[in-house]
């Protein structure tokens, strides 16, 4: 059985613009019987879609009370939604889900143990292996919907740098950052809550600008998933932590690593502004060593590059390491793979 007096503690807000669809498959498991949080309060940020998302959420407001909707006047962007969810946060926790997730709710009864146990954060998604060590913790944050978070560690401060960091696409870093430089309780979650969900009906639609029209800012346009990462790091205080954070990202890119040169979103993200950004937040040892590897990657990597890949299949607690050779940029195998269970992680 679920403790049902954690709706007094925990509050549910769900952003969503234009998927109505996935809002509705995501508002079914949410509020499904077997659902814990089926009567916490859920409130429904939408950023002025312009679909039927708001005949979705009527459907469900007709049969649950608990659901409350405010609809932007204006698409914000999703990343100003998510901080406009932490203003609004009144209760001791909250939790920022997305639209097109999946939950697993065979865990739930350890995060009623830590919220009674009061944890500063409980992260409740585990593809990135955050009990392995800080880099993957930090990078895990990344994923809003996968930590539920204390609100009584958010202050000025933190919603300052929040408001900052929507331009570099994480704006919740700000706070999962000063659980980390206070060393506050971070609890990961044995089994994961929340299974992260697809974008790929989504491609050449850029998740940070959906549904703007006209003229968007270039820097806003061609920002990329690791630059936006890098400026966010600046967030962690302790310059050792950081300079270990940045060269041990195993299950994304390091970004000391010459695989950056490599990293493929968008051609727009390939750009000048993007590789200084990540330029800049080095450390002076790891900037000698980006400038070697850019003048490698414009002539002999550009031939050949042998390189390492990790991944983590948090399914079956398994590490992968994979080296892969690329040939002329875009020729691409596997030479050999290297699977080991991680033990005493999960």
């Amino acid at each position: 059985m679920y403790n049902n007096s954690l709706n007094n503690k925990l509050e549910i807000f769900l952003i969503t613009f234009n998927r109505a669809s996935k809002l509705e498959n995501t508002l079914k498991q949410l509020l499904d019987i077997s659902s814990p949080i089926k009567d916490f309060s859920i409130t429904i940020i939408d950023n002025n879609s312009n679909d039927n998302t708001s005949l979705v959420v009527q459907k469900y407001q007709s049969q649950h009370n608990n659901i409350q909707y405010i609809k932007n006047k204006y698409n914000i962007g999703g990343n100003a939604n998510i901080v406009k969810a932490f203003y609004k946060a009144t209760k001791e926790y909250v939790w920022i889900l997305a639209d097109n997730d999946d939950y697993s709710w065979e865990n739930w009864n350890q995060v009623e143990k830590e919220i009674n146990n009061q944890a500063d954060a409980i992260v409740v998604a585990t593809y990135e292996c955050p009990k392995f060590d800080i880099a993957q913790l930090f990078l895990q944050t990344t994923f809003l919907p996968g930590v539920i978070y204390k609100t009584s560690n958010i202050d000025d401060t933190v919603m300052g740098n929040m408001e900052f960091n929507i331009s570099n696409l994480f704006p919740h870093l700000a706070l999962s950052a000063k659980l980390i430089n206070e060393h506050k309780n971070i609890v990961v979650l044995d089994a994961p809550i929340v299974l992260i969900g697809k974008n790929g009906d989504e491609r050449g639609n850029y998740t940070y600008t959906r549904g703007y029209k006209g003229f968007v800012h270039p820097l806003q346009k061609g920002m990329s998933w690791i630059s936006g990462y890098a400026n966010s790091l600046y967030l962690i205080k302790d310059l050792k932590l950081r300079n270990y954070i940045i060269s041990h990202n195993r299950y994304c890119t390091e970004l000391n690593s010459a695989k950056l040169f490599f990293y493929r979103d968008r051609a727009s993200e390939q750009n000048l502004y993007n590789y200084l950004c990540v330029f800049a937040v080095l450390s002076v040892w790891d900037k000698i060593k980006f400038l070697i590897n850019f003048i490698l990657y414009l002539t002999i990597y550009k031939i050949i590059f042998v390189y390492r890949r990790d991944s983590f299949k948090f399914d079956e607690n398994k590490h992968i390491v994979r080296i892969d050779l690329r040939l002329f940029t875009f020729i691409k195998t596997k030479l050999f793979q290297i699977t080991k269970k991680i033990k005493g992680v999960y």
